[in-house]
């Protein structure tokens, strides 16, 4: 394997937070949001809150395989792009744990109790909801920033996370 390439754990995780975390930011936004507090909605929490708890533990593994496999060298003028997509996730998941306790979805989803009427009266909940908006537009800037690197720079940036080959 290339120096270039990075390393198989560290493709592996960021394939599947990205896969999880546009699959709960979109499920959040246009499916629990809208749906009124029936059975259907509590289904849909339990599903939203289990997978944001497995993306919170991706993200502090990929920290930790940050640590153990350093990205390669022409990775590294980018950190703070990803810094952010990682405490932006964080919050996220910070933010659901404080709205699920606040509100009492947890006792809701997990032991049968009610839902609030309105989760938007829930300080947590502005935040989590303010938090998705800004992680859209940072994953949008990083899709870009990949398609920038594959079609202008040509520079097999996809190749090193692991789609197709090139340079890497």
């Amino acid at each position: 394997m290339s120096s270039l390439r990075y390393a198989l754990p560290r493709i592996a995780v960021h394939w599947l937070v990205a896969a999880l975390a546009v699959f709960l930011l979109l499920t959040g936004m246009l499916v629990l949001a809208e749906l009124p507090n029936t059975a259907q909605k509590l289904g849909n929490l339990r599903i939203h809150m289990l997978l944001g708890g497995v993306v919170a533990l991706l993200v502090a593994v990929r920290l930790i395989l940050a640590r153990r496999h350093p990205a390669p060298a022409a990775a590294r003028p980018v950190r703070a792009g990803h810094v952010a997509l990682n405490l932006l996730l964080l919050l996220l998941a910070f933010s659901g744990v404080m709205l699920a306790v606040q509100s009492g979805a947890f006792a809701a989803v997990f032991a049968g109790g009610a839902l609030p009427e309105d989760f938007r009266q829930f300080m947590p909940r502005k935040v989590h909801g303010l938090a998705a908006r800004a992680l859209m537009a940072l994953v949008a800037l990083h899709v870009l920033a990949a398609l920038w690197h594959h079609v202008v720079l040509r520079d097999g940036l996809l190749a090193r996370m692991g789609l197709g080959r090139g340079k890497a």
